[in-house]
């Protein structure tokens, strides 16, 4: 692909003086980016009339070049706000703004994918009793046919996003209290929030409903039609068999921006700045996050895509969340031995920088593999939850690498039916580091310096373990067999600098 855009920004900005004590910051910021298009090729998307989908080709019968149409109305505002209490000694800080996400070009890269430039074939059938003619051919796939005709048809999948899509953005606004602690020490405490609006989540619209038997007769969508009066652009595969522009069409994998996501914390800071050969920075933060779907560009350990695509709202539950984090990084001057000269001048110089930092599990979800609910889902993605016991979660034993959570909370639903434990439901292992750092800089000449520098990096030799397995249904189900960081490392490296 040789994809294409371009874009400009525009911002207003302006410090208000209210008082001796108060300042105010008003601001607001414009952005328009027009969608991506490719410079050398043409490509397909879907668009919708009274809820059935057709396709049309970018640039052609007045539809967008780009596959999506512009958002026009990027208004970003802006507000900050500051108060001294000069007589408590504190200083009181308070901020609104508007953020847009840039533009995802993974978004287009994927219509590269949709026919008749590819052929998506799919293979469909029951999970449970495939079928011998899907081995009759080795797996293989067949000279592909584009739509129905006296040849058999070429069924494919189709990855679409909304055209008439709103632009995704975020509203973050804060608060915080300083407070002064001695010369040169500080105490923050404070609240963030963010709320997402407009975010990209993969609804798979063409999905059946759980059943028994071949998926593509329960499907919505048996086929796809090319808007009228379509001319197909070319096709990468030089046997492709053109018929018509009705096709046969198996999974529909639509990006939808009607995802949202909220995010809360607390946090406490405690700064010093450089006095007496030491500074640090020390934080800990107490948060909560939580989105209405996966992220479908890099989800965590879940699927990307949701369960039941005619119940998105029961993807709702944890995102990225990290509950409890601290983390703490400092910079000491090493005081030298002044006992003799040549004393001296080897132990001079010296800094030692450490960067500490704790927090608590991510979440993960308990699921199955392979799609028992035989609905349907994308390659590689398996988005069937498990089903809940009731039995404890976590109870004597567990938190190990042996038996993380109890295996016996949670088994695998019945064939052709969604499982009810809720997205992101269990956490999992906390993790533990620190960083050191040694480092001396010599001056050879006015110009030239030479610098050696040691590094360990868990300096503790902690074992921070990895995510438990999450599938029910698998023999390590329960267990952790790998690592989230590697154990202890050392390095020693030297710079000159001239």
């Amino acid at each position: 692909m040789n994809l294409r855009n371009w874009g400009s920004d525009a911002f207003v900005e302006d410090s208000w003086q209210v008082t001796s004590t108060t300042t105010l910051n008003l601001g607001v910021r414009y952005e328009y980016s027009n969608p991506l298009y490719d410079k050398d090729n043409t490509n397909t998307n879907l668009t919708f009339q009274e809820g059935v989908p057709s396709v049309f080709v970018g640039g052609s019968q007045g539809y967008p070049k780009g596959l999506m149409y512009s958002n026009k109305h990027n208004f970003a505002p802006r507000i900050g706000i500051a108060k001294s209490l000069p007589d408590h000694g504190l200083v009181v800080h308070a901020s609104y703004g508007i953020f847009f996400t840039p533009v995802d070009q993974n978004t287009w890269c994927n219509q590269r994918h949709n026919v008749p430039f590819v052929f998506p074939e799919t293979q469909q059938a029951d999970n449970f009793t495939p079928p011998a003619s899907l081995y009759a051919n080795g797996l293989n796939f067949g000279t592909p046919v584009l739509g129905t005709g006296a040849l058999p048809a070429t069924t494919v999948s189709f990855t679409a996003f909304d055209p008439h899509a709103p632009a995704q953005y975020v509203q973050q606004w804060n608060g915080s209290v300083q407070k002064a602690l001695g010369k040169n020490t500080s105490l923050e405490i404070g609240y963030l929030g963010a709320r997402g609006f407009h975010l990209q989540r993969s609804h798979l619209i063409n999905n059946a409903p759980p059943g028994p038997g071949p998926i593509g007769p329960r499907r919505p969508f048996k086929t796809l039609t090319f808007v009228p009066e379509t001319a197909l652009p070319p096709s990468s595969a030089t046997d492709a068999v053109i018929q018509s522009t009705t096709f046969p069409v198996s999974t529909i994998n639509l990006l939808e921006n009607t995802a949202q996501s909220w995010y809360d914390a607390g946090y406490v800071n405690v700064r010093r700045r450089y006095s007496h050969g030491l500074s640090f920075l020390a934080n800990y933060t107490y948060s909560k996050n939580l989105t209405n779907a996966p992220d479908f560009r890099s989800p965590m350990d879940e699927s990307a895509i949701p369960q039941n695509n005619s119940d998105l709202a029961a993807e709702k539950g944890p995102g990225c969340d990290v509950r409890h984090r601290f983390a703490l990084s400092s910079v000491y001057d090493i005081p030298a031995f002044r006992r003799a000269e040549w004393v001296s001048l080897v132990t001079r110089n010296w800094h030692l920088s450490t960067i500490y930092q704790v927090e608590s599990g991510m979440p993960f979800t308990i699921s199955v593999f392979g799609d028992t609910a035989n609905s349907g889902t994308v390659l590689g993605e398996n988005p069937i939850r498990a089903n809940v016991t009731g039995k404890p979660v976590f109870g004597p034993g567990t938190r190990t690498a042996a038996e993380w959570f109890n295996p016996a909370a949670f088994v695998a639903p019945p064939a052709y039916t969604f499982g009810d434990a809720g997205r992101n439901s269990v956490y999992g292992p906390r993790l533990q580091s620190l960083d050191l750092a040694l480092v001396r800089s010599f001056n050879l000449t006015e110009r030239a310096s030479f610098q050696f520098r040691a590094e360990v990096f868990n300096a503790l030799n902690k074992t921070n373990l990895g995510t438990p397995n999450r599938f029910v249904n698998t023999p390590q189900f329960g267990t952790i067999t790998m690592a989230m960081s590697p154990a202890r490392e050392l390095q020693v490296s030297a710079r000159l600098s001239f």
